[in-house]
């Protein structure tokens, strides 16, 4: 099968086909014969598929981030609940049908969703900063001038950073070209960070290298400027690779952390932690898997993160284990533990690899166990551990990535489960992602 992406279903289409690498290929829009009456046009200027519905034109050089802007969002909704049904009766031919997919988006106007902003910095003409995001499936840096998925706080906050960032980069010094001389692209990408329930901001500026003096300068106005920058951080990230963040942030003004809101509780984030970048949909994934354990259980949160099940479950009358790799997501999970005066007999975090947990683990009982794995799914150690060991009554499994619930769940099945629900949550409008609630029961008899 061959991808024929900016398409629809039901469409028809004149494509070239291209290919990507051996065995691989993707096929490039060149005419729509008869469009879908879900086609709308992409309301970004910098979508790859751009001009007017009924006539739309390839761009090669679109930003790689939206996918889906040339659907109707009603019609994207609908889309992400066939995918995951399909996807999980491949798989399991018992499993119930999708229900609806659920979002914390306006139907008429599904933008400025994402509270995490993120660019990339590249060169510019004439020794100019570009701020960006890197153009579909390269490392090549498109300059933007909107990001209507943003929240358009982040946006205003980014955008006076590259102007200010600009004018170092125009005077920084050129490299040598024999590898002695000093870097002219210091300057890596930034994040910013602005909560949805709370008035705070915080800014990380990502460096390849030590920030000189002019830099610093930069990052200190930006915060003095007009008060609404809560804190501002920079990271160290020099290696090449697709991680945004390096090992190393150091704080420049502000908190340490930014506070946010989710589900009723208080949550401390630091800069280069993993949270939910749309938190508005991550309060409804909260309810969701708050309202699949039943009262008075015995709670296991693996690949638990800054607490944000674990810590809802806590206040809510469960007794919660939380094991998560991440030491740093440790700190933040037991900090906002204290401030939300949760007790650790209520919620105790675990800082150590789910596998290795689950060894030492394989003797407690717990009635629940709730897994949020990252986009590749679960080991199959973990499932074994899970699902063969430890045996839970129910298990919820959140899901980043349909093609791997639906392997994982295929793996689970045999183990004695069966799929109870399957709910579908949209964290990301205009795009092919969508998050999954998969309540898992164990059988009373082994088929």
């Amino acid at each position: 099968m061959i991808v024929v992406p900016f398409t629809i279903p039901g469409e028809q289409v004149r494509a070239s086909v291209r290919r990507l690498r051996e065995g691989s290929y993707v096929g490039v829009v060149e005419e729509i014969l008869r469009q879908s009456p879900h086609r709308v046009a992409p309301r970004c200027p910098h979508f790859g598929f751009t001009g007017p519905a009924e006539a739309g034109h390839y761009d090669r050089r679109g930003c790689g981030g939206c996918t889906w802007q040339h659907i109707a969002y009603p019609e994207q909704l609908r889309l992400k609940s066939e995918l995951v049904t399909r996807l999980l009766r491949e798989a399991v031919p018992q499993a119930p049908a999708a229900l609806p997919t659920s979002t914390a988006a306006q139907i008429d106007s599904p933008w400025g969703y994402r509270q995490k902003v993120h660019f990339v910095f590249g060169p510019g003409p004439r020794g100019s900063l570009a701020m960006g995001h890197y153009a579909r499936g390269t490392r090549r840096v498109i300059p933007v001038r909107a990001c209507p998925v943003h929240d358009e706080r982040g946006n205003a906050l980014a955008f006076g950073f590259r102007d200010a960032l600009d004018s170092v980069a125009r005077t920084s010094p050129k490299p040598r070209g024999d590898g002695s001389g000093p870097r002219d692209r210091v300057m890596k990408g930034l994040a910013v960070r602005v909560a949805a329930s709370t008035p705070e901001v915080m800014a990380t500026l990502i460096l390849t290298g030590p920030a000189d003096g002019r830099l610093r300068n930069v990052t200190r106005q930006v915060f003095d400027k007009d008060g609404a920058t809560t804190s501002v951080h920079v990271n160290l990230h020099p290696r090449g690779d697709a991680y945004i963040f390096g090992r190393d942030t150091r704080r420049v003004a502000g908190a340490d952390r930014l506070r946010e809101e989710v589900a009723g509780l208080s949550f401390l984030i630091s800069p280069t932690a993993f949270f939910q970048t749309n938190v508005r949909a991550a309060d409804i994934l909260v309810r969701l898997v708050v309202d699949a354990v039943p009262q008075a259980s015995t709670v296991l949160d693996l690949y638990a993160g800054t607490g944000l099940f674990a810590l809802p479950l806590a206040r809510a009358g469960r007794r919660v284990m939380a094991v998560e790799e991440s030491r740093d997501a440790v700190q933040d999970g037991e900090a906002s533990r204290r401030l939300n005066g949760i007790s650790a007999d209520q919620c105790q975090f675990v800082a150590r690899r789910v596998e290795d947990a689950l060894h030492r683990l394989r003797q407690r009982l717990f009635d629940v166990v709730i897994v949020d794995p990252p986009r590749a799914g679960c080991s199959a150690q973990v499932i074994t551990g899970v699902f063969s060991g430890l045996k839970p009554p129910l298990a919820v499994y959140i899901s980043c990535n349909p093609e791997a619930l639906a392997r994982d769940s295929r793996e689970i099945a045999r183990r004695g489960y069966e799929i109870a629900s399957v709910q579908p949550l949209d964290m990301f409008p205009h795009t092919a992602h969508v998050e999954t609630v998969a309540v898992l029961r164990r059988r009373r008899t082994i088929e």
